[in-house]
């Protein structure tokens, strides 16, 4: 089981994607599968030293990323599970070497505690409860379950799900352990209002060991349908994974962008510009003069503001144009904007990561890289028009 569990973990399209990144969701993912294998021997009845290792995996796992602290609930049901006599100084060792490890590995916590509190309640409970720009309307439960689709494929997922069934049936408490951490991520990143395809990276190693159990035990009935059935279910997962990487070693969308800019427009002329990673980065060059919506958007200006500041060119990136806004006046400002803007502008050059005229669904986790739709894709990066503001409302420039 180990064995398949390994494959699948090496080809699961999402964890392949999001170890691109400089982040610290791979770290805790990490740390929170290694905390899971000694969760595991508590269950099995193992040693004081079990529990250590477990809470101390817990603790930096919190330190990596805060919901890493998520790794306890499995501890404590294996401890609850356990065949063997259960200690409650044991149970008291894990937290204690849990609080000691965030510490080591977060010293914030004690030196900078009231930072860390600040930083908590701004970035993480007004965020949870208030909203983010960009995100999925249809609430966490709903964005997450389409993330495992994504991210796993309708099938590894089934076989996910099917393993799980085969771990309650059984009253596998080693593997019940297991499906605990994804199941209480699942139960509380879901009830937030800030949710990214990232956040669910630590579950799904669970999953996939889930998954592998389903394909064992099959292989155990039926040898040769087992075999087909590990191949079929991690097929599109490295499908998508190798599209992934394909798409990367393409040219950007931005730089593609940047490079006709730089070689087309005016000298002189006066470019509003997204700020980057969202729009292309341009530099001022000669004496061409460039506004960059740094802090603020571009829709949060009209086409006569910038007429009023020289502004004749507006380059304008999917990646703003296509994100909701939590705020009721900014999201009608942004509507109004690029509703107005093919009026107010001419379009110049145009710049698209799909080929033909329809753009894939827009899933905010493609600010970092592809996320969806790797099929209908040629290339990574936002659709990017550049637009020339008409001299005065409704006149060609």
């Amino acid at each position: 089981m180990g064995l398949i569990a390994a494959l699948l973990t090496a080809i699961t399209y999402l964890l392949a994607r999001d170890a691109h990144f400089g982040v610290n969701d791979a770290l805790v993912t990490l740390l929170a599968t290694l905390g899971l294998v000694f969760c595991v021997r508590v269950a099995q009845g193992g040693s004081r030293g079990d529990y250590f290792m477990a809470g101390t995996l817990a603790g930096l796992a919190f330190a990596a990323k805060y919901h890493g602290i998520a790794l306890l609930a499995p501890l404590v049901l294996a401890h609850v599970s356990r065949s063997a006599p259960r200690r409650a100084r044991d149970l008291a060792l894990a937290v204690g070497a849990c609080l000691a490890a965030a510490v080591v590995g977060f010293p914030s916590l004690v030196t900078e505690s009231g930072r860390v509190l600040q930083d908590i309640y701004l970035h993480l409970y007004l965020a949870a409860v208030g909203g983010y720009d960009g995100l999925d309307p249809a609430g966490g439960y709903v964005f997450y379950a389409r993330t495992l689709v994504t991210g796993l494929g309708w099938l590894l997922l089934a076989a996910s799900v099917a393993g799980v069934v085969l771990s309650i049936r059984r009253r596998d408490w080693s593997s019940i352990v297991v499906v605990s951490l994804p199941a209480v991520l699942l139960a509380v990143l879901g009830a937030q209002q800030l949710y990214f395809a990232r956040f669910l990276l630590p579950a799904l190693p669970a999953l996939l060991v889930e998954a592998a159990l389903a394909l064992e035990t099959l292989a155990g009935v039926r040898p040769a349908a087992g075999l087909a059935a590990a191949l079929l279910v991690g097929a599109p997962s490295l499908v998508d994974t190798l599209r992934f990487d394909v798409l990367l070693s393409r040219e950007d969308t931005r730089t593609l962008a940047r490079s006709w800019i730089e070689s087309n427009l005016p000298p002189l002329a006066i470019v509003a510009v997204d700020s980057a990673p969202l729009g292309p980065s341009l530099s001022s060059q000669s004496s061409r003069q460039v506004l960059v919506a740094n802090e603020w958007s571009l829709f949060d200006l009209t086409a006569d503001d910038y007429r009023a500041r020289g502004v004749e060119y507006v380059v304008a990136s999917s990646f703003t144009s296509e994100v909701r806004a939590v705020d009721p006046t900014r999201e009608a400002r942004r509507q109004a904007f690029y509703a107005a803007l093919p009026r107010e502008a001419s379009v110049t050059a145009q710049f698209r990561p799909y080929p033909g005229d329809q753009p894939p669904p827009f899933v905010y986790d493609q600010i970092y890289a592809p996320f969806n739709a790797l099929d209908q894709l040629e290339r990574p990066g936002p659709t990017i028009t550049v637009y020339r503001l008409n001299a005065r409302p409704g006149t060609p420039p």
